[in-house]
């Protein structure tokens, strides 16, 4: 266990203990794992699990890029994956980074990306035509992910993190799915009561996740400026 001491001799205007549990929850460390206690003598003891302080290097698959350098990286990493290393092969660079950038710019991480030229939005796995280049099938799959306005949607993994948040939320877990009667006899839910609950969870989503066009172009402007 590793521990630290907040001390102080305002006790009036200050709460020490306050004070140590804020400065823990803003590390992100679980309440479970840390002891927040009074010694007795104006000091507020933390003790913390030792395996929260290693953090571990950070997996440049699952990380937005934002600058100009990081999302260079990230469609280096896209065009070397072995997830599509073989639908990439002949897609020159610049203009695979032309194509991803925006997604990538609306925050998407190249695991993201990965996941749409492997699967349509349905989770249908893509099956390339006969005839289509690699550029033309490229494209293809990348729009399938756009709204139909053209912007950018939603990535699957800001899709799982707004729908954690509404399941938080308190909403039925079971949205959208038949009666147990219904089940029992192999019927499925109401295309209407599906259609209405993807249309709220969407719209709950892109309120966090809508990136325009305009918002985008602004973005390109300013983020091969950011140094980090």
């Amino acid at each position: 266990m590793a521990e630290f001491r907040i001390t102080t001799e305002d006790t009036d205007s200050l709460d020490a203990r306050q004070l140590a549990t804020a400065l823990a929850e803003a590390q992100g460390w679980p309440r479970d794992q840390l002891r927040v206690w009074h010694n007795g003598a104006r000091e507020v003891i933390v003790t913390v699990d030792e395996t929260l302080l290693h953090t571990s290097r950070a997996d440049p698959l699952h990380e937005p890029a934002h600058t100009g350098s990081a999302r260079h990286d990230a469609c280096e990493l896209i065009k070397m994956h072995p997830a599509a290393a073989s639908s990439l092969r002949r897609v020159p660079f610049e203009l695979l980074r032309a194509q991803v950038d925006g997604f990538l710019l609306a925050g998407w991480t190249p695991a993201d990306v990965l996941h749409a030229l492997s699967y349509t939005r349905a989770g249908v796995p893509w099956e390339q035509p006969a005839g289509s280049t690699d550029v033309e099938w490229l494209r293809h799959r990348l729009a399938d992910w756009r709204l139909p306005e053209g912007d950018i949607g939603p990535s699957p993994s800001q899709e799982e993190a707004a729908l954690r948040v509404i399941h938080r939320s308190g909403l039925p877990t079971g949205i959208g799915r038949p009666p147990e009667e219904h089940q029992r006899t192999g019927r499925v839910a109401r295309a209407d009561t599906v259609r209405a609950a993807a249309d709220d969870a969407r719209r709950l989503i892109r309120l966090n996740t809508r990136t325009t066009s305009d918002t985008l172009q602004h973005q390109m402007r300013t983020g091969d400026n950011i140094r980090r």
